[in-house]
């Protein structure tokens, strides 16, 4: 009996469709591959226990290239093990330090309503600590085109806020955006967390006008834009409402 699928149910496009996107999810993360014209690209690799799964799925592919929206543990755990199977893991530069050191970029909550997580991430983040690996490439912001140059139809997004370095890949109407957003509890959301809320507003309204058809987020199953959107403004809208509201509790 596998007690991490029991706990952590696994479901992928070959389960449930959504679209033409690739996807395997196991409890709350989520991991993509994109097709490509000499070899295959996956977005993010999970945390240590979707490892089994993961690995299994990805044997139907012929994973050449390994992208890092960021660098958190949920998101690039499972990095050392695909680059060691010969993959080249490519992330941000302004990431760079923050593998292994989570609290170098230290996040804040983005509501009042998270103000207590926060400090539980800041907790699991200086326990949790993925095994060491340095990125093949590191990419900066003049690299949009990077992936195309590598085989692939898509392009490098930049979506600071979450982390310095935090990005997504724009391919054929579909935003794979790490966690510049989220569908973490089967809705979509704002990011409970982020190194500058500022910074992750104006990701947000990049995202609004790039206006992509789905949104492929790193916790949670691929949405639609559009049921994205009304979220995504209202929060715009309260944006500094909520900051000054988070600035009093801190000085109570």
């Amino acid at each position: 009996m596998n007690i991490s699928k029991i706990l952590f149910p696994i479901v992928t496009n070959e389960i449930r469709k959504c679209g033409e996107i690739l996807y395997y999810a196991q409890g709350d993360i989520t991991c993509y591959v994109l097709r490509g014209n000499q070899g295959d690209l996956l977005i993010d690799t999970g945390l240590f226990h979707i490892w089994h799964g993961l690995r299994k799925w990805l044997g139907q592919y012929d994973i050449r290239y390994v992208l890092l929206t960021h660098a958190h543990a949920d998101h690039d755990w499972n990095a050392a093990k695909l680059q060691k199977a010969g993959a080249k893991i490519l992330l941000s530069e302004r990431d760079k330090d923050l593998r292994q050191n989570y609290l170098s970029q230290r996040v804040q909550p983005t509501m009042p309503k998270y103000i207590f997580r926060n400090y539980t991430q800041w907790i699991n983040g200086s326990i949790f600590k993925s095994p060491h690996y340095d990125a093949d490439i590191y990419f900066g912001g003049q690299d949009g085109e990077l992936l195309r140059k590598l085989g692939f139809d898509a392009d490098i997004v930049l979506l600071p806020g979450h982390t310095y370095g935090s990005v997504g890949v724009y391919s054929k109407g579909v935003l794979y955006c790490g966690d510049a957003f989220t569908a973490l509890w089967k809705r979509p959301d704002i990011t409970p967390h982020a190194v500058s809320p500022s910074l992750m507003k104006g990701s947000l309204e990049r995202i609004v006008k790039l206006s992509p058809e789905q949104l492929a987020c790193g916790h949670g199953l691929p949405i639609r834009f559009e049921n994205a959107l009304p979220i995504i403004m209202e929060y715009s809208n309260c944006f500094g409402k909520e900051t000054d509201h988070m600035t009093k509790e801190t000085v109570r």
